[in-house]
């Protein structure tokens, strides 16, 4: 089901507790535990959100595992996410996890190729890895999987040599 309401903006940081924010029929949730967050924007009364990030640290590197859905209605909180993650952990490699990815649309596949863009200035390297088969065709289909590094797993991401 295609959802048609504007997106939501995730705020940068938030404090260690989980808290909801209205806005609309948005719901958005966020909840913060030390080296993890996780933010999900859903339409109010949904069982399932959108699209949920959830940043794992590993060393110097950041690994956000999404789950859902990126769109246009959730590209804002997709590109958010890896912005911070490249100021957080500038020089070192931030692997998009795409093994809970559903789908991703033009509108991601901007974001992601205009993340990888801007990874070069802040020395990162921006890495994909486990997307399921739907997700690794659309990757293989807009050629992007030969711009973007993708791995089979995030173990192989994390161990890959920066480019």
């Amino acid at each position: 089901m295609r959802q048609t309401s504007r997106p939501v903006r995730m705020p940068a940081s938030r404090s260690l507790r989980a808290s909801s924010q209205h806005s609309g029929r948005w719901k958005v949730h966020f909840t913060t535990v030390p080296g993890r967050v996780t933010a999900s924007a859903y339409l109010s009364g949904a069982s399932m959100s959108a699209l949920q990030i959830t940043v794992h640290e590993h060393d110097d590197d950041a690994v956000l595992v999404l789950d859902g859905e990126v769109d246009i209605a959730t590209e804002n909180d997709f590109r958010d996410a890896i912005a911070n993650a490249m100021e957080k952990h500038p020089g070192n490699r931030i692997v998009l996890d795409c093994a809970g990815l559903a789908f991703i649309d033009s509108s991601g596949l901007r974001v992601l190729v205009q993340s990888y863009r801007n990874a070069g200035e802040h020395g990162c390297v921006l890495l994909i890895a486990a997307p399921s088969e739907r997700v690794s065709r659309i990757l293989r289909v807009t050629a992007i999987d030969t711009r973007v590094p993708v791995h089979p797993t995030v173990e192989e991401a994390l161990a890959a040599c920066p480019e």
